[in-house]
């Protein structure tokens, strides 16, 4: 499994799909949003996890989804 580029979370949007839940976060830097499905118990975890390991999503298409959580510039 290839690695993203490190990065901090911007904003996150849940979503319920049959599978599980699938987050798209959108980091403070860089072109592109992620996607992934939420693996742990912990939202914070499961943001990190796919900004780490997500696939790339359209950053334009991201930011116009419901904000499910911001970040602060500070977070984690």
């Amino acid at each position: 499994m290839s690695k993203n580029a490190p990065n901090k979370p911007k904003q996150v949007s849940w979503f319920n799909a049959c599978g599980g839940r699938v987050g798209v976060v959108v980091g403070q830097s860089g072109e592109h949003a992620y996607i992934g499905q939420a693996l742990r118990h912990d939202e914070d975890d499961d943001v990190a996890h796919i900004l780490a390991f997500g696939a790339k999503f359209p950053l334009e298409a991201a930011l116009k989804l419901p904000v499910s959580k911001h970040y602060s510039d500070e977070a984690q």
